[in-house]
Parts: structure tokens; C-alpha cells; sequence
């Protein structure tokens, strides 16, 4: 049996303002044909399918094409589990139809927890896995009250909460497993920081204010493979047994664009060892960043030249070092943007001992609230101990705020 894992699709992601529409479209074409080239049995997306709780038309569009398509595939069953940036009732609005297509979708953790063990199985109707389905686990839903709780006692009983829904599911999967007499993997999901792992700068604060970073080994060892989501790099916690990120499939950022992007697929067989192999996302789009002096980006841009083998514009992001910031700047380089050949999405001016200069002018709807407030913060001259205690009070603000808004 095979299993296709990947995460963080994030469909509805702008960039710059740029919408990453095609590159999804590609990607999900690339994706089902790669399912049945590698004759994928089982579907595990770890979390943030969307890249907010209220995804644009087009973004529900790609998602439901995509399912109605997975069903033409030789994938049997697909597992969907929620993320940070996912709103559950969103992805559960259709699961009750999807269910009979053999497609699982868990928004957020069910208040029965063994609705979140789901066996798989194969033509002959063998029991040949269970998938333990856990999603971004919210503080509502593991019934955690914060109220007069310090942080390290928040911390604490999040990460304890996080553990017991954990091992609680292991048990109960352990406990159908040996009802069997063969070989039956169990694998569980989650979208989840793991102490240690390596983040981008795209990456959402899971539970603001909070370590929010479970140890790897406090995961139970009965799972035979363990699926994440969140952090958009491709990475292994846990070698034994394992754990593993996917990673996203498309660069969220001009950052994320230097290492490549994966999607991993996992093949279990009787007791032998599993093996896992990673196979490369193509680049559907070349995301490139210039740094240096004034002269050395007008020659990079003279003599541009990029990979793209998909029919989509390079984006391009400037970093300029050396100069003062004047509008003057900002023509000199746009004058050099104007062949086709590329998209000149960011340009940014640092200069010796000053601030950084964003050209790319920024709106209120451009900003996250805690963007907003620390601006106002920096207008209002507050700093010190003062500014520390208005934004951690803020952020613990937000938090509550949008476990709300989950419900």
C-alpha cells in the first residue's frame, strides 16, 4: 500500500498582490498524474488547504475540481485534516457527501475522538491501515481554560492536552490492530510546530503568545508514520519511526523559493521497514531575488534569464544595499523592468545604518492586525517594557479572538 503525503497548498495565496492561481492549477494537474503514475492507494493533505478561513470563489473552485478529479485516479482514500489557516466549518460543509467518495475530511478535532480513527480498506474489503485523522488542534477543542493561567502553565497544559488526544487515538488504533492477525500500519496526521524544526517567514503563530512546540518523541512510537503539516520545509523530527513534514508544493515567499519543494510518498509492506521517497514539486514559477548595488541589479535585469518551462513570468523581488531612498531610484529600476521576460513584484532599498525602505506601498488591507497595532505602537513612541506588555497582551487578544471565530 502506498500513501501520497502533502500539505500546505495554501489555495487563495497572493504574493505581492499577486495571485498564485496557475501555479495551483499546475500543481494539482502534476499532482493527479503523478498519483497515478505511482499507483497511489491512500491521500493525506496535513492541514492549511486554504490559505485563509475564507477562501476566494476561485480557491473553493480549484479545491472541489480537484476532488471530483482524485476520484478518476487509482487513489482509493483520501484524508484531509485542517489547518492553523483553515476554517473547519468551511472544509466540513460537504464532507458528509465526500464521505461516500471515500474522502475524510476533519476541519477541526471531533468531540468524539474515535471519529478521528479511520480504517482503510482494500478491494477485498481487508482491513489494511487506520489513519489517525488529527488536525490542527484548537484550545476550544481540547477544552483548555486559560483564564488565569500564567504562560507556563498554558504552555504546559497545551502541549499535555495535545499528548493525551494523541496517545488516546494511538490506543484506540492499537487496540483495533491487534482485533487482526496481519500486518496493519497506523498512521497519524497532525499540523503542528515539533521542537526543533526549522521555520520560514510565512509560517502563522499556531497558538500566539505560546511555545507551541511539542517534542517529537512525545508522539506516540505505536504510529508507524506520522504526516505534518505547518512548517513549509520539507524535514524529518523523528527518524524512528517516522515523522516527517512535507513541505509546501509552491514557494510562499521569495525566501522559500531557494530550496525545493516535495510531496513524499510512503509504501508499507508486511513488516519491512518503511520506505520513503521523496519526489520533486516542479518549479511552475521562478521566483527570483536580486541583491547588491544599484549598478550590479541593472546589469542582472539587462541580462535576465530564467527557467520557465510552465509559460509563467518569472516574479522578480530587489533588494538594492548601498543607495538613498528617492523616488528617482525607484524609475531607475522599472525602467530596466519593462521587457516581458519577467514581473518585477518588490523593490527594497537598505541603506548603510538606516531602516529599509519597501517601495511597494502598503495599504490597510496589505497588514495583519498585529502589524497594524505595532505600528501604532512605534507612532505613539512606546517602547520598553511598556511595548513588550501591549503586545503580548494583544497577541494573547488575537488568539482568543480566533479560536471564536473557529466555532
Amino acid at each position: 500500500m502506498k500513501i501520497l503525503h502533502t500539505s500546505d497548498w495554501h489555495l487563495g495565496h497572493q504574493l505581492c498582490k499577486h495571485s498564485r492561481r496557475e501555479e495551483h492549477d499546475l500543481f494539482i494537474n502534476w499532482l493527479l498524474t503523478t498519483i497515478d503514475r505511482n499507483d497511489i492507494s491512500v491521500l493525506i493533505i496535513s492541514g492549511d488547504i486554504f490559505d485563509s478561513g475564507f477562501p476566494p470563489n476561485y480557491a473553493l473552485a480549484q479545491y472541489y475540481d480537484f476532488l471530483r478529479r482524485l476520484s478518476d485516479t487509482c487513489c482509493r482514500h483520501a484524508i484531509i485534516v485542517g489547518g492553523n489557516h483553515d476554517m473547519p466549518s468551511t472544509l466540513n460543509a460537504p464532507r458528509a457527501l465526500l464521505k461516500y467518495f471515500q474522502i475524510h475530511v476533519f476541519g477541526g478535532a471531533e468531540s468524539e475522538i474515535a471519529h478521528q480513527m479511520v480504517p482503510i480498506f482494500d478491494t477485498d474489503n481487508t482491513l489494511e491501515a487506520i489513519v489517525c485523522a488529527i488536525p490542527f488542534l484548537r484550545a476550544r477543542e481540547l477544552k483548555l481554560n486559560h483564564v488565569g493561567e500564567s504562560y507556563s502553565d498554558k504552555d504546559r497544559n497545551l502541549i499535555q492536552a495535545m499528548t493525551t488526544h494523541y496517545n488516546q487515538l494511538s490506543e484506540m488504533a492499537t487496540a483495533l490492530k491487534q482485533t487482526h492477525n496481519h500486518y496493519i500500519p497506523i498512521i497519524a496526521t497532525g499540523h503542528l510546530f515539533t521542537a526543533g524544526g526549522k521555520i520560514s517567514d510565512t509560517e502563522r503563530d499556531l497558538y500566539i503568545g505560546q511555545s507551541k512546540h511539542l517534542p517529537a518523541n512525545y508522539l506516540s512510537k505505536n504510529f508507524d508514520y506520522v504526516a505534518l503539516g505547518h512548517l513549509h520545509q520539507f524535514q524529518c523530527p523523528r527518524e524512528t519511526p517516522p515523522i516527517y513534514y512535507s513541505g509546501s508544493p509552491v514557494p510562499l515567499s521569495f525566501n522559500e523559493s531557494t530550496h525545493d519543494q516535495y510531496i513524499l510518498m510512503i509504501d508499507f509492506n508486511d513488516n519491512a521497514p518503511v520506505s520513503i521517497q521523496k519526489e520533486t514539486v516542479p518549479r511552475f514559477r521562478s521566483l527570483v531575488k536580486m541583491k547588491g548595488h544599484l549598478k550590479k541589479i541593472q546589469w542582472e535585469l539587462t541580462n535576465f534569464s530564467a527557467h520557465a518551462p510552465y509559460d509563467l513570468a518569472p516574479w522578480v523581488e530587489i533588494h538594492i544595499r548601498d543607495e538613498t531612498p528617492s523616488p528617482e531610484l525607484h524609475e531607475k529600476i522599472t525602467a530596466f523592468c519593462e521587457a516581458p521576460a519577467f514581473e518585477l513584484l518588490k523593490v527594497i532599498c537598505k541603506p548603510p545604518s538606516m531602516q529599509t525602505v519597501d517601495f511597494q506601498s502598503q495599504k490597510l488591507h496589505d497588514l495583519s492586525p498585529l502589524d497594524v497595532f505595532e505600528k501604532r505602537c512605534e507612532a505613539g513612541n512606546i517602547s520598553g517594557d511598556a511595548y513588550e506588555t501591549l503586545i503580548s497582551t494583544f497577541k494573547e487578544l488575537l488568539f482568543l479572538c480566533e479560536d471564536e471565530n473557529a466555532l
